[in-house]
């Protein structure tokens, strides 16, 4: 993801239920280019969303985790 500014990030994996199953980023992180993993060794394949939020931005991205 890209932050053209600071600002505060949240970064949260869903099932695909809506369930909440973790969080990979919750803090402040200045203007750049970031990637991010998650380490889904304890998750069953499927389909999740990751749910991010940066200031008033929102974006939810469907994800699917084959194993």
């Amino acid at each position: 993801y890209g932050l053209p500014e600071s600002s505060l990030i949240n970064i949260r994996i869903y099932d695909d239920a809506g369930r909440y199953v973790t969080t990979l980023i919750d803090g402040v992180r200045t203007a750049g280019t970031y990637t991010v993993t998650w380490d889904a060794h304890d998750a069953p394949s499927g389909i999740y969303l990751v749910r991010l939020e940066a200031g008033s931005h929102h974006a939810v991205k469907k994800a699917m985790l084959i194993k």
